[in-house]
């Protein structure tokens, strides 16, 4: 792998090389006094990458070297940097990286995934005050159509209908002349989401309690045919099925937390018992 990285490098940056001492490589860049050789390159290249992406990604991987070179090189002449508190910070960054990444492994290898409806359940019962809407959230039907469709005043018979056939005869219609619709969904939306796809601020927020209602809107010499079978308003609490996700994540996020928690505990106990912590006075 190493070949091949020469390889690439003698093409793409043949101009780029410096004589040194015989025996000694050939640089493929310098910044400053600092220089880049061949063996700095390994890793560079994921394997399976060739062509033009290889030599793309080493390309990329010099340009940033030399950038980061040349503003070491100026940080450190115009910045009268304490190097014992520098080499405190970074013992400090490594010895928190070492931690987070023992922490980690940890939290693959012991937390428990596995969230119940009844957990669920209970964690929305008992915080009410955090699932509190911050928009309004609706569920509702529509249908896109050109101006002039045809059998606009069967296709809202239909649409209003709750008759088997005649949602069927609908369903048939729309996929002969919809632009886009959207039948019998019953999930909720937030309203600013909705409005990407239809002209939802025509309506107004104030006629979101209509229910059942159908809202014909032109706009763009389109016709949008909605009906709201449901919905909350801003400031009223959110139901369930739109929170489910995010208090599955907040559970996990409290049991991570516990456990992480619980290991450093276990940790400094055990150092203590056998006196491997020690505080002198």
């Amino acid at each position: 792998m190493i070949k091949v990285f020469i390889l690439v490098i003698a093409i793409a940056f043949t101009s780029l090389f410096i004589s040194c001492d015989r025996g000694k490589p050939k640089p493929v860049a310098r910044s400053f006094d600092q220089y880049l050789y061949p063996e700095d390159l390994q890793g560079v290249v994921p394997n399976g990458v060739t062509g033009d992406d290889s030599v793309q990604l080493v390309r990329a991987y010099i340009e940033q070297w030399s950038r980061q070179q040349a503003l070491l090189h100026y940080a450190r002449r115009n910045m009268n940097t304490n190097p014992e508190h520098l080499e405190r910070r970074v013992e400090e960054y490594k010895n928190g990286l070492i931690i987070y990444e023992y922490e980690q492994a940890l939290v693959n290898q012991k937390l428990d995934t596995v969230v119940s409806d009844d957990e669920v359940r209970t964690y929305y019962e008992s915080r009410k005050e955090l699932f509190m809407l911050k928009q309004p959230i609706l569920k509702l039907s529509y249908i896109r159509l050109k101006k002039d469709a045809p059998e606009l005043d069967r296709v809202k018979r239909w649409f209003l209908s709750t008759d088997f056939k005649e949602q069927d005869l609908l369903e048939k219609y729309c996929s002969m002349y919809a632009l886009q619709y959207a039948l019998r969904d019953t999930a909720w939306y937030y309203a600013d989401d909705l409005i990407k796809k239809v002209p939802l601020s025509r309506v107004g927020e104030d006629n979101y309690g209509q229910i059942g209602r159908i809202f014909e809107i032109i706009e763009n010499n389109e016709l949008y045919l909605i009906i709201l079978h449901d919905s909350k308003f801003r400031d009223t609490r959110s139901p369930l099925s739109l929170a489910q996700s995010n208090i599955r994540n907040l559970i996990l996020n409290k049991r991570k937390i516990e456990l992480i928690d619980q290991m450093q505990r276990s940790i400094v106990d055990d150092a203590r018992r056998k006196n491997n912590i020690e505080i002198f006075n």
